[in-house]
């Protein structure tokens, strides 16, 4: 059996075979309507992490900048997004969460994302949240409308910030500047 590798990508940086990959996994995975254009939408900081099992991706997943204001105070942390496995039961799920981890460890960022499948990330080392999409609002900086995403769990890394472990005691909404990463 062979080592996986990982693989880190830049946004701007990703190959069109990988976008196609990625696109077509989300919409396996999340819905028809649920193709990304990977070097605008994250754009233009965003890491990809590939789990390669000898030359073929076998997991893939994101880590974003996403700035969020809470108690009147501008943070930035890293969002989780596009966490897929192609290839299930395995361990490269795992394998590129800690993958994320441990970079999220050397930056000493938090990492944030929110989840319908929780069910996978209770076998990681990420921490989950019941229903802590809730308390995260995006607020539309032109027109000022409020947009509340109702379904979610949040899984998480609390970076050297402690800015979950500041979330989580308090009731306070959390804006975030983008609807949903």
């Amino acid at each position: 059996m062979r080592i996986p590798t990982i693989e880190i990508i830049q946004d701007k940086d990703l190959p069109k075979n990988y976008t196609d990959l990625m696109n077509k996994w989300r919409k396996i995975e999340f819905g028809p309507d649920e193709i990304k254009h990977f070097k605008k939408d994250y754009f233009p900081s965003a890491k990809f992490f590939f789990v390669k099992d000898g030359k073929e991706i076998v997991a893939f997943g994101g880590l974003r900048d996403i700035s969020i204001s809470y108690l009147g105070k501008n943070h930035k942390i890293l969002g989780i997004c596009n966490i897929i496995s192609i290839e299930k039961g395995k361990g490269y799920g795992q394998i590129l969460i800690s993958a994320m981890i441990s970079y999220l460890k050397k930056t000493g960022k938090t990492g944030l994302g929110f989840t319908k499948k929780t069910a996978f990330f209770k076998k990681t080392l990420l921490n989950i949240r019941k229903d802590f999409i809730k308390r995260f609002v995006y607020r539309n900086p032109i027109t000022k409308e409020e947009i509340v995403d109702n379904a979610g769990d949040g899984i998480y890394y609390d970076g050297k910030d402690g800015f979950i472990k500041k979330v989580l005691s308090t009731n306070s909404i959390v804006y975030i500047d983008i609807p949903h990463w």
